[in-house]
């Protein structure tokens, strides 16, 4: 993976079990499994893949109506691991941790969201992401996943729409975890597959860094 620059990556798309990787310059390639839970850009061409619509962060000089999205969304937290690939394969999202709570922080909502799912650990969670939140902008723009809260700590239902700034959980360390923090993701348009990343079909993942930027988050 040495002669791979992450940097080069818009976004990992799956769609009918095969993962391909779209790059900035429009190249499209099928990524393929080393046999050992590594999945590589492919040489060869992936054929026929349907024509999509190139994705761009917003418009930093059109930014959204003030008090929108949450500035300090990421107060008492720093990031610990950026979208792309990393050894063990490709990272769908961000993740933060928290710097001063050894027991974890509230992770608060980033944006005005509507809620279509919302798990607990406790009650049987997901092995991959433990206690989860998952909604759209109410405008269908994003959909957003905040995973690994801790146990019984969720404090928001499936239905609800809340405001940037509302608590989902307190930040933790259930599901496929090496420790305690928040990994944050970002779909773009509405999608509301229960299942957590990386298993949603036809999802097409995008770097939350120049979104969460570009509507004045700091991080």
């Amino acid at each position: 993976m040495a002669d791979l620059d992450y940097n080069t990556v818009r976004y990992v798309e799956e769609r009918g079990g095969h993962l391909y990787i779209h790059y900035i310059d429009g190249a499209v390639k099928m990524a393929l499994s080393d046999g050992r839970g590594l999945w590589l850009p492919g040489t060869s061409d992936p054929g026929e893949i349907p024509p999509y619509e190139p994705w761009e962060p917003p418009d930093p000089e059109d930014p959204p109506p003030p008090g929108d999205w949450l500035a300090n969304w990421a107060a008492g937290f720093t990031m610990t691991s950026g979208f792309g690939w990393r050894l063990g394969g490709f990272h769908y999202g961000i993740d933060i941790s928290s710097t001063t709570a050894p027991t974890g922080l509230p992770v608060k909502a980033v944006a005005p969201m509507v809620i279509t799912v919302a798990v607990d650990a406790y009650e049987g969670g997901n092995s991959t992401a433990g206690t989860y939140v998952k909604g759209h902008t109410p405008d269908g723009e994003y959909t957003f996943t905040y995973n690994h809260g801790a146990d019984e700590s969720l404090v928001v239902s499936v239905g609800d729409t809340v405001a940037a700034g509302t608590v989902l959980f307190t930040e933790g360390a259930t599901g496929n975890v090496t420790g305690t923090h928040l990994h944050f993701e970002i779909i773009r348009g509405n999608y509301n597959d229960p299942w957590a990343p990386p298993y949603n079909y036809g999802a097409e993942f995008i770097d939350p860094l120049p979104v969460l930027r570009a509507h004045g988050v700091i991080i």
